[in-house]
């Protein structure tokens, strides 16, 4: 191991790695280098595109320069891959390895680029690799904060051996001390490297009728004009409409602002757009660009079969990077992501339409940005975008070294917030929040190496409990105000004449109100009930009533999902021409069957005419519909006898004609919400103070209990099972091991088990209604996995810890037939005919999903279903599902 002492640069090191640059590196980078020089941990934080990338390429350098090794870890495989090359091209393929889940180049050169997980399975795998490790970069350590796959980042920190050096390069955070003060806790002397400078300054303009105006300056000219002062220029516009995008394009070209990222924040939103701009025939490339871009995608897609290029559309593709143009999303076959990406960086593709995946990590800048809307779907409503995603967006605009500024462009909306666009726009940092919580695999892990103790302090140790911890003195403080605030209330109340008494009939008047609440809530609830009793009744081709302006008055059911009888769904075409499924909030009232009509065959038989002529169908029975809804009536509420014995204890109380109560009542209620508010905060307060821990050790005592450790000599040690869980990494680990534990896929084959692994942990993003598998060993596997998966959550609920993710079986089938030797287009087709909302790139990064886990079942299980999981794996690893490296 290569200790700080002995790590110690020289200036001789640093010149040479710097020779080559042929510029002068900014102070933030100069200080870094410093302190990796002085063999100290390092954390720099600096704005997307500013150069921290060239600190960790210093780290390797000076690693392979002393004899020593170094891994540099990303989060994605996409990045891992361009890092890869991009290193070998610095450093030469001799010294550079990688490591991900698809690929295993050279693994024991000096350098190895690889993603987070593989660094974290080594830890705890105990690989030898890890013997003559001098550092680890962590490129965009501010995935720490991510909910799904933070944790991963946390478990490498407090787990990696402390004499390795650790970089850590994050994006433009508020809380940078914060985050350097625990790895300085953690892992000893840290430097902490902040930059807000931008080495190409960035304009934030705001698009509107054809000009560009500075975001600022719009804010200051809407708030004079609320206050009476109007700017002629600002007040003789109309209102501001949705501007083309073409006439946005050309505008942006007029400046030579070319290339440039269009986000549109919708999957959909980009392939419109891409289609849009080709029928208005736009052309942004030169004869000779254009020969290049085809001869580049052609040789980059040649090894994917015709078949699958004809299902992906692939001439439409290229069609489109001919001219310039492309889209970028997650719905895509990886390949062509990557494809765009290469294009895009060399300059060849002008514009790129794209949702926010784009802005995560890859190495795609552009002269400029535009920003279609600055709201998007945070998966329960439209919100504005935060300063982190806005700062992570903006950041791709201005090429070091190409461009003297970027550009940041937001197109003018009717309903656009300036003043919040300009708050945006001032707060380029973002705080980093640790998305930390411990899981059943860390738990054996830790436990096994550790012991439980040392384990339990660990977790403690954790950045989320950092945090948390640092927060405790300002919470009580803020306790002791509110206590202050009650007991002065309190005092008020008395003085005003308030006593026991008071207390008597205002808890008698808070338990009408809840009784009244309970019965509101009961009769809701029977609505819904009736609402879901009449939608399982239905079958495709009922038209029946809906009753909401939202959707229509009638709609005609073309498919009905009752897979989850709880939650049923109808895929209808309502009278107003909309298609798309319907659940049970969707109805004004119970649906009531008005007719019925004869159904094209197969959903994909639904054209415009046959669909025009439902609508006109419909449009006869509205009348009828109408008539329905208001015979049925409102159905009789189910009464609560406890609510009029509230009512008369209310009105019989001494206190109820007071012509004090009004005032009473008032200061009493103000005086119990501060009470209530101090009981809240106290319990958060005791449930935070050591939340994780006690996390932790219920983790542990349902792993005892589950027989996944045993007392060995006074202390708990892995069992063979124990093992086995180890060695799963997923979401579902317990889930999983459990159901090899028990054998329930023990006769399944590779295809049948490869379905099941879908069913576990890749679920469509849709739910889906799925047919019961044919298959006999399927159909067992199916119903015994189920039986494992409610097992599983009520052990979870008994020890109070949050259940595992329910079973779907929606993409089953998909990767049934993949793993079978279906084509790409047939698995398209098929999903689509199961009502499964499935793209090339859905798919792709679902069987990848799915090829994790067999991998690792591969590696633990016992020996006939390890080599049906390798089987499996040998079989799922083809076609658009190899990462086809350029």
């Amino acid at each position: 191991m290569t200790t700080s002492s002995d790590a110690a640069g020289t200036p001789d090191t640093l010149e040479t790695f710097l020779a080559g640059e042929g510029f002068t590196p900014d102070p933030f980078q100069l200080d870094s280098f410093a302190a990796l020089d002085a063999g100290r941990n390092l954390l720099v934080s600096a704005p997307t595109g500013s150069g921290k990338t060239l600190v960790g390429e210093y780290a390797a350098f000076r690693a392979l320069s002393s004899g020593g090794r170094c891994f540099y870890t990303t989060p994605i495989k996409a990045l891992s891959n361009q890092k890869f090359r991009q290193f070998r091209e610095r450093f030469g393929a001799e010294n550079v390895g990688l490591l991900t889940g698809d690929h295993s180049i050279d693994a024991d050169a000096p350098i190895v680029v690889m993603t987070t997980e593989v660094l974290r399975n080594m830890i705890y795998g105990g690989s030898s690799a890890l013997h003559d490790l001098d550092c680890v970069v962590m490129d965009e350590i501010h995935y720490l904060g991510d909910r799904s796959r933070g944790v991963v980042w946390e478990e490498i920190i407090l787990t990696l051996d402390p004499a390795v050096r650790l970089v850590g390069l994050s994006a433009t955070l508020s809380n940078t001390d914060e985050l350097g003060d625990w790895i300085t806790e953690i892992r000893g002397d840290t430097a902490v490297v902040l930059s807000d400078h931008r080495p190409v300054p960035l304009a934030h303009m705001l698009y509107t009728d054809g000009d560009l105006i500075p975001v600022r300056a719009a804010a200051e000219q809407q708030r004079r004009s609320r206050s009476g002062y109007h700017d002629e220029r600002v007040a003789s516009r109309q209102r501001a409409q949705w501007a083309r995008r073409q006439d946005v394009i050309e505008r942006l070209d007029d400046e030579r602002l070319l290339p440039a990222i269009y986000f549109v924040f919708s999957r959909a939103g980009c392939d419109g757009a891409v289609a849009q701009m080709r029928r208005a025939r736009l052309r942004l490339t030169t004869g000779e660009e254009a020969r290049r871009i085809a001869s580049h995608v052609d040789a980059a897609c040649a090894q994917v079969p015709q078949h699958d290029l004809d299902a992906l559309d692939y001439q439409a593709f290229r069609a489109g990077l001919v001219s310039g143009i492309a889209a970028h999303h997650a719905g895509m076959l990886p390949l062509f992501r990557t494809v765009v990406e290469e294009l895009f960086s060399a300059g060849l593709i002008k514009v790129v339409f794209a949702t926010e995946t784009l802005a995560l990590g890859i190495h795609m800048p552009a002269r400029a940005v535009v920003l279609e809307k600055t709201t998007k779907y945070n998966g329960e409503t439209h919100a504005m975008l935060t300063s982190a995603e806005y700062s992570q967006i903006t950041g791709r605009a201005g090429r070091r070294g190409i461009d003297t500024k970027g550009t940041a462009v937001v197109l003018s909306q009717p309903d656009l917030d300036l003043d919040a666009l300009s708050a945006l726009v001032d707060t380029p940092r973002f705080p980093l929040r640790s998305a930390f919580a411990p899981d059943y695999s860390m738990a054996v892990n830790l436990v096994e190496q550790r012991g439980v103790e040392e384990a339990t302090s660990l977790i403690g140790r954790s950045f989320a409990q950092f945090q948390t911890d640092r927060t405790l003195v300002s919470r009580s403080r803020a306790i002791s105000r509110r206590e202050d605030e009650r007991d002065r209330m309190r005092a008020s109340l008395v003085e005003a004449g308030g006593d026991e008494e008071l207390d008597e009939y205002m808890a008698a008047r808070a338990e009408l109100s809840r009784l009244e609440r309970k019965a509101e809530k009961s009769s809701k609830d029977d609505r819904l009930s009736a609402v879901r009793a009449g939608m399982l009744k239905q079958t495709a081709g009922s038209v029946i009533t809906v009753g909401r302006k939202r959707f229509g008055m009638v709609a005609t059911v073309l498919q009905v999902r009752t897979d989850i009888q709880s939650d049923p769904g109808l895929l209808c075409l309502t009278d107003t021409g909309w298609i798309g499924w319907l659940g049970q909030h969707d109805f004004a009232a119970p649906p009531i069957p008005v007719g019925r009509v004869d159904l094209p065959k197969g959903r994909r038989k639904l054209d415009s005419r046959a669909k025009r002529a439902l609508v006109q169908r419909m449009e006869h029975l509205r009348g009828k519909a109408k008539a329905r809804l208001k015979k049925s009536g409102d159905k009789p509420v189910r009464k609560d006898p406890r609510i009029a014995a509230a009512r008369r204890t209310v009105r019989q109380h001494p206190l109820h004609d007071d012509p004090r109560i009004d005032k009473l009542a008032r200061l009493h209620e103000r005086w119990a919400k501060a009470d209530a508010d101090v009981r809240a905060m106290n319990a958060e307060l005791d449930a935070d103070a050591d939340s994780l821990a006690r996390r932790f050790r219920r983790i542990v005592e349902l792993l005892d209990q589950l027989g996944y450790l045993e007392e060995v000599d006074g202390a708990l040690r892995a069992t063979d099972a124990g093992r086995l869980l180890a060695g799963i990494h997923t979401e579902q680990d317990l889930f999983v091991s459990e159901c090899l534990r028990r054998g329930v896929w023990r006769v399944l084959d590779q295809a049948g088990l490869a379905a099941m692994v879908a069913t576990v942990v890749a679920h469509p993003r849709t739910e889906s209604a799925v047919r019961e598998p044919s298959d006999e060993a399927l159909r067992v596997a199916l119903t015994e996995t189920e039986s494992v998966a409610k097992d599983v959550a009520g052990v979870e609920r008994d020890h109070r810890l949050p259940t595992t993710p329910d079973l779907d079986a929606g993409l089953a089938p998909v990767m049934h037939h993949w793993v079978s030797g279906g084509a790409l287009s047939s698995i398209l087709a098929a999903s689509w005919q199961e009502g499964v909302e499935l793209t090339a790139g859905d798919f792709v990064r679902s069987a990848r999903l799915v090829l994790d886990v067999l991998a690792q079942i591969g590696q633990v299980a016992e020996p006939e279903l390890a080599r049906t999981a390798r089987s499996a794996v040998g079989a799922l690893r083809r076609g658009v599902v190899l990462d086809h490296m350029a």
